[in-house]
C-alpha cells in the first residue's frame, strides 16, 4: 500500500506546483529560522561543559561592602582546599596582560594569565606536549595554547624554549595545551606559574578567581552549606572572613550577576527570549501549513468522495493522505538542512558566533528535527485525512463544492494566533531598537568623542607616562591627557566613603578613581561645585589625598555640593578633603544606576593613558599619537582603543539581540505571509461564482478588492488586539533589567499594528485584485 501512496502523492504534488511551492517554501524558512536560533541556544547553554565532570567544578566569589565580585583574597584557595571535606583540590587564576617577546617577534598581549600549581587538577584542559602535573610547579614557568605556539614558534618545538613578559622576566614554556574552546568563560593564550606568590596574606586585597572540585556529585551538592559552616565557625573564633558563594562553573556565563567576571557574560534571558523567538517562528511556518492543508482539502474532498464511492478503502485514503503531508514535510525539512548549511556563514557573521552545521547532529536538534516531522506531518494531514475519510460519498462530495463551516473557523482562529505571533515579534524588536538608539544616544554625563585609550601597565611605560604627556601636549592635534587607574565604561574600583554626617562605623559603598591632575580635562567632567585638581597637587600620602566626587556621593553623604567642597573625606584608608563635585556621568552600562564616585590624584595607580584628539583629521591625530609611542615605548606595539567604543562594547549582547530579532520577525513575517497569500488565492477561487454574479450585476473593481479584503482586514486586527497585551508585558519585564531605558509607550504597537495590516492588505489584495479583474463568464461556465 505505502509505495502507491508514495507515488501518488509525488503526482499529486507535481501537479499543484504552486500549493506545493508553497508549503515546502513557507515551512522550510519557518524551520531554518527555527534551528539557526537554536543552535545559538545551544551552543549559549553550553559554556564551561567541556571540563571533566563539569557539574563538580565551582567559582567562588566573595561579598565586599553588600557588593558580590568574582575575586576573592589570596589565602581562599588553601582554606577551602584544607577545611572543606568536599573539596579536592582549589587553585586560583589571575588575569593579566603585558607584552611577550620571543627573539625579534613582539606582541602586546590582552590574555596572560597566572595560575596556581593545582590549576590543571580543577579544570580540563588536554595537554599536547608537557605534565599537566608539573607544568606550572616552578616559578616562572609558563603553558601556552595550540596557537599561541604556533604564532610564536612555527613548527618548532616550544618546550623549554623561553619567552619573556615585559622585558622584565623570562617564562620557560613547560607545556602545550589544546586551544580552549569558544564556550568558555575564560580565555587565555599563556598560562604563567603562580608559585612565587604563597597566597598566604589574610581578609585584604582580592584580586585572584579562586576554583574548587568537588570530590563526587554527593560532595558537590554539600559544598555550599560547608562554606557556609566554615564561615560561621571563622567569625566564631573572633575573625572578620568576608562572605563566599559557590557558583557552578556552568552557571557562570548565562546566570552572573558578579563584578570582575573574566569575559562578558550572557544572559538566561537572551536564551530564553531566543528559544522563544524561535518556537514562535516555527509554529507561524506550522500553522501556514496546516492553515494551506485545511484549505486545500476542500478542493480534495471531491477526490476522496468520487474515490470512496468506487470502493476505495479508508485505510488506503488515511495512509494516502497522511503520506502526502509527510512527504511535504519531508521535502521542506530537508530544503530547511539546506538553507541552514548555506547560511552559517552569514548567521555567524549576524551573531557573533563560530557555529557550524555539525551543531545540527546534537542530540537535542535532531529530536527537534524528528519531533516537528511528526508534529507537523500528523496534525496538517489530520483534517483531510480523519475527517474526509471519514465521511460518505455523498458528504465528502458536498464538502468539495462548499467546503466547511468548520474548517473555515479553523483557518481564521489559525490566521489570528500566526498574525498576533508576528505583531508580538515586530513591536518587541521595535522596543529593543529603540532602547538601543537610547543606549547609543543617552548623555554620558562626560564626552567619550575621541577619546584614545593607551595602556600603560608595564613598569616601564609607567615611571615614563608623565613624559608621554608632556610630548603628546605638544601636538596640536591632541586636546587634553589624562592619566587613569581604569576608563569609565570599565571602572569596577570598589571603595567605601565615610564623613559628613554619616555615623562614625557607617561607610557608603562607592566606585573610587585614582588618576592624575588633569583628569577632568581630558574626560570634560562638569564641575558643578568647586574645582579640579590643581596643576601640582601634593604628594598623597595617607592623610592629605584630594578628592573630586560626584553628586551621588554627596547626596549619599548627607551634603550639598557647595557644601561639599573642603569636607573632610574618607575613601578606605585614605584621608583628605574635597576638592570639588561634578555631575554625575555613568561610568558602568546603563543596566546599572549611578552610583557613589570617588576621583583621587595618585599617579602611582594609573595604568591607562586617556588621549582627547581634536576635532579634525583623527588619522593625521593618530598618527602624532604613535609617534610619541614610538618614542616612548619602543619595546612593545602601538595599540590604542576609542573610549566610546569601550561603552558600545557593553551592550554587545543587546546590539546581537537586535540584530537577530530584526531580521528573523522580518522572516516571520514573509512565512505568515506566503500562508496568507495562499490563503487568499483559495478564498478568491472559493468564492469565483459570486465574484463573476456580482461583475455581471456591475460591481466595480475596487468594490470586489474591498469585499475580499474586509475578513482577513479584520482578523489580523483582532491579532493585533490579542497580540498587544502580550507583547506590552514581555518588553515591560525586559526593560527593568537597565537602570535607565526608554518609556514603553504606545508607538512601537500602532506601528507594529500598522505594518502588519499594511503587509497583510498588499499581500491579500494582489490575489483580490486577480481575482476581480478575471472575466466573470468564464467563472460562471465553470460552475
Amino acid at each position: 500500500m505505502w509505495p502507491h501512496s508514495l507515488r501518488v502523492a509525488l503526482r499529486t504534488l507535481r501537479h499543484h506546483p504552486g500549493y506545493t511551492l508553497l508549503n515546502a517554501v513557507g515551512l522550510a524558512v519557518g524551520v531554518a529560522c527555527c534551528l539557526f536560533l537554536l543552535l545559538f541556544v545551544q551552543d549559549e547553554l553550553s559554556y564551561d561543559r567541556y571540563h571533566e565532570d563539569a557539574e563538580q567544578v565551582f567559582r567562588i566569589s566573595a561579598v565586599f561592602d553588600d557588593r558580590e565580585i568574582a575575586l576573592t583574597p589570596p589565602m581562599v584557595e588553601e582554606l577551602l582546599a584544607t577545611e572543606l571535606p568536599a573539596v579536592e583540590s582549589a587553585a586560583r587564576l589571575y588575569a593579566a596582560s603585558g607584552v611577550v617577546r620571543v627573539g625579534e617577534r613582539v606582541f602586546d598581549e590582552d590574555a596572560f594569565y597566572f595560575a596556581t600549581s593545582r590549576f590543571f587538577d580543577v579544570l580540563s584542559h588536554p595537554f599536547l606536549m608537557g605534565d599537566p602535573a608539573t607544568a606550572l610547579t616552578r616559578p616562572q614557568t609558563v603553558v601556552l595554547t595550540a596557537s599561541t605556539a604556533k604564532r610564536y614558534f612555527g613548527d618548532a618545538n616550544p618546550i623549554g624554549r623561553t619567552i619573556t613578559r615585559n622585558n622584565t622576566v623570562d617564562y620557560e614554556v613547560t607545556g602545550v595545551i589544546e586551544d580552549m574552546p569558544a564556550a568558555s568563560h575564560y580565555r587565555f593564550a599563556f598560562l604563567a606559574s603562580m608559585e612565587a606568590d604563597d597566597g598566604t596574606a589574610g581578609w585584604s586585597n582580592a584580586n585572584d578567581h579562586t576554583y574548587v572540585r568537588a570530590r563526587d556529585a554527593a560532595a558537590a551538592a554539600a559544598l555550599p552549606g560547608q562554606l557556609e559552616a566554615l564561615l560561621a565557625r571563622l567569625a566564631a573564633d573572633g575573625q572578620e572572613p568576608w562572605t563566599l558563594r559557590a557558583m557552578p562553573i556552568t552557571d557562570i556565563h548565562l546566570y552572573s550577576t558578579v563584578e570582575y567576571e573574566l569575559d562578558p557574560v550572557g544572559s538566561i534571558r537572551v536564551v530564553y527570549g531566543f528559544a522563544t523567538v524561535a518556537l514562535l517562528i516555527l509554529l507561524i511556518a506550522c500553522i501556514n501549513y496546516m492553515n494551506l492543508a485545511t484549505a486545500r482539502s476542500a478542493q480534495r474532498a471531491e477526490e476522496v468522495g468520487l474515490r470512496k464511492s468506487l470502493g476505495a478503502h479508508r485505510g488506503h485514503l488515511v495512509a494516502q493522505l497522511y503520506g502526502e503531508s509527510a512527504l511535504m514535510t519531508l521535502v521542506a525539512l530537508v530544503l530547511a538542512v539546506g538553507v541552514v548549511a548555506i547560511g552559517m556563514p552569514w548567521f555567524n557573521a549576524l551573531s557573533g558566533k563560530a557555529l557550524t552545521v555539525a551543531g545540527l547532529a546534537h542530540p537535542t536538534i535532531l529530536a527537534l528535527i524528528a519531533g516537528i516531522f511528526v508534529l507537523v506531518s500528523v496534525v496538517a494531514g489530520s483534517y483531510p485525512a480523519l475527517h474526509l475519510s471519514a465521511a460518505s460519498p455523498v458528504r465528502a462530495l458536498r464538502a468539495g463544492r462548499g467546503g466547511g463551516r468548520g474548517a473555515s473557523r479553523l483557518r481564521q482562529g489559525l490566521v489570528v494566533l500566526q498574525f498576533g505571533i508576528s505583531a508580538v515579534l515586530v513591536a518587541g524588536t521595535l522596543v529593543v531598537l529603540s532602547q538601543l538608539r537610547y543606549l547609543s544616544e543617552r548623555d554620558l554625563g562626560f564626552d567619550a568623542e575621541r577619546v584614545v585609550v593607551l595602556p600603560i601597565a608595564d613598569p616601564v611605560l609607567r615611571d615614563a607616562y608623565p613624559a608621554m604627556e608632556a610630548a603628546l601636549a605638544q601636538s596640536p592635534r591632541v586636546e587634553a591627557v589624562a592619566a587613569v587607574n581604569q576608563v569609565p565604561g570599565e571602572l569596577g574600583w570598589t571603595s567605601s566613603l565615610s564623613g559628613g554626617g554619616l555615623p562614625d562605623d557607617e561607610r557608603v559603598s562607592a566606585k573610587g578613581l585614582p588618576a592624575d591632575a588633569t583628569v577632568a580635562d581630558a574626560l570634560r567632567l562638569r564641575f558643578v561645585a568647586g574645582q579640579s585638581f590643581p596643576e601640582a597637587p601634593p604628594t598623597p600620602d595617607s592623610t592629605n589625598y584630594v578628592f573630586v566626587v560626584n553628586e551621588s556621593a554627596v547626596r549619599a553623604l548627607g551634603w550639598t555640593p557647595a557644601s561639599a567642597v573642603g569636607q573632610p573625606l574618607a575613601v578606605d584608608r585614605r584621608r583628605g578633603e574635597v576638592l570639588g563635585v561634578v555631575r554625575d556621568f555613568h561610568v558602568r552600562s546603563l543596566h546599572d544606576a549611578i552610583e557613589p564616585l570617588a576621583i583621587w590624584y595618585e599617579p602611582d595607580a594609573v595604568s591607562h593613558l586617556t588621549v582627547r584628539l581634536a576635532a579634525g583629521d583623527t588619522r593625521a591625530a593618530l598618527d602624532d599619537v604613535e609617534a610619541v609611542w614610538s618614542q616612548f615605548a619602543s619595546h612593545r606595539p602601538f595599540t590604542y582603543r576609542f573610549l566610546d567604543d569601550v561603552f558600545d562594547g557593553l551592550y554587545r549582547s543587546e546590539q546581537q539581540l537586535g540584530r537577530i530579532v530584526s531580521v528573523f520577525s522580518a522572516l516571520a513575517i514573509l512565512v505568515a505571509c506566503l500562508g496568507l497569500f495562499g490563503l487568499a488565492a483559495f478564498t478568491a477561487q472559493q468564492r469565483r461564482r459570486e465574484i463573476g454574479v456580482r461583475k455581471v450585476l456591475g460591481a466595480t473593481v475596487p468594490t470586489l478588492v474591498a469585499l475580499l479584503t474586509r475578513d482577513f482586514v479584520v482578523l489580523v486586527g483582532v491579532a493585533f488586539v490579542v497580540a498587544v497585551p502580550l507583547a506590552w508585558l514581555g518588553m515591560a519585564r525586559w526593560l527593568e533589567g537597565f537602570a535607565y531605558h526608554v518609556d514603553l509607550g504606545p508607538v512601537p504597537f500602532v506601528i507594529a499594528g500598522g505594518l502588519l495590516l499594511l503587509v497583510a492588505l498588499v499581500t491579500v489584495s494582489t490575489q483580490a485584485l486577480r481575482a476581480a479583474t478575471a472575466d466573470p463568464m468564464r467563472a460562471l461556465r465553470s460552475e
